[in-house]
């Protein structure tokens, strides 16, 4: 919508504030306006879409994202390779967006999956070239990863840690970012930032400028980071419904795609389901170092607990 004119009574405005200040002369609310005279309709359902905001309404073809997946399982291949390909192309040019992000950002935004490309495209790399973006997680999963713990290698756990893990070969040390990196041989500049649910509300959400400073350390050495989470999205949401101290999980969501567009080349965020998984992975990430820059380790670990099934995951926008 590029004019501001009123089809109540006609009227003309230079500007949007302006037009939507003059919506009261007709008692209306601002969503209540759009949604009479526009009607977008969901393009699954086909019941009129709730106004949010402008940008929103007018940007959006579907009430939720489930909506959106169920109606790439039912629109020719053609039709949906079209759409999704504006819808891409849209957000990364929106979001300068010049290095593909990892399966979590697209989880954690309004968009299809890395599955939904590579159904449309054959691959996700020829996704990935022919929107001119470099493939950033293009290598696989070393194949003995889940074979071995890589619990006797050496680790140093950061003397701020405030729950440490207990390794056969830790050894504490101050760190200049991290809780945890591989000390001796397997040192790669690969570090990882350990969360329980709570501190990882916090640091993503109102301490987010902390965290970004952090990074811009890792970043400024070259190095890597995992952030291993002692949880799962679904119970990070599922829990904040019933907090005492709820989390404005939109703005922790949308921080985290902040991160991974900001820092594509140097992060990772890695849900971990909960403290003995975090435990786990912790030896296997720092034994394997830059082998997994490249790769999308957090794709791999739903693959390996859901299986290629699409997800129902219930995301804060």
């Amino acid at each position: 919508m590029s004019d501001f004119t009123c089809k109540e009574c006609g009227k003309e405005f230079d500007n949007r504030k302006s037009f939507h200040m003059h919506l009261k002369a007709h008692s209306l609310f601002i969503g209540d306006y759009y949604v009479k005279h526009f009607q977008k309709k969901d393009l699954y359902t086909g019941s009129l879409l709730p106004f949010k905001n402008y940008d929103q309404y007018f940007r959006e073809d579907f009430s939720c994202k489930e909506n959106y997946l169920n109606w790439l399982k039912i629109t020719p291949s053609e039709t949906c390779k079209e759409y999704v390909e504006n819808k891409a192309k849209s957000k990364f040019t929106d979001k300068k967006i010049t290095i593909s992000p990892p399966n979590l950002f697209y989880q954690l935004s309004d968009m299809a999956d890395i599955q939904t490309y590579r159904k449309l495209w054959g691959s996700y790399s020829n996704f990935t070239k022919e929107l001119n973006l470099k493939n950033q997680f293009c290598k696989n999963l070393p194949k003995p990863f889940w074979e071995f713990s890589h619990e006797d290698i050496s680790i140093f756990v950061d003397t701020r840690e405030k729950l440490p893990f207990t390794f056969k070969n830790g050894l504490v040390n101050k760190l200049d970012f991290g809780d945890y990196t591989a000390g001796g041989e397997h040192y790669s500049k690969t570090f990882i930032d350990r969360k329980s649910q709570d501190d990882f509300r916090q640091t993503f959400g109102k301490d987010i400028q902390r965290f970004r400073r952090e990074m811009d350390r890792c970043v400024q050495f070259n190095s890597y980071m995992f952030i291993v989470v002692e949880s799962s999205i679904e119970k990070i949401e599922e829990d904040n419904k019933i907090s005492k101290f709820k989390s404005n999980l939109s703005y922790v969501w949308h921080n985290l795609r902040g991160l991974m567009v900001d820092y594509p080349e140097n992060i990772q965020f890695i849900f971990a389901y909960n403290r003995k998984g975090a435990k786990k992975l912790i030896p296997k990430i720092l034994y394997y170092g830059q082998d997994l820059w490249g790769v999308d380790l957090q794709y791999h670990i739903e693959n390996k607990v859901h299986g290629l099934e699409q997800r129902k995951t219930e995301i804060s926008h």
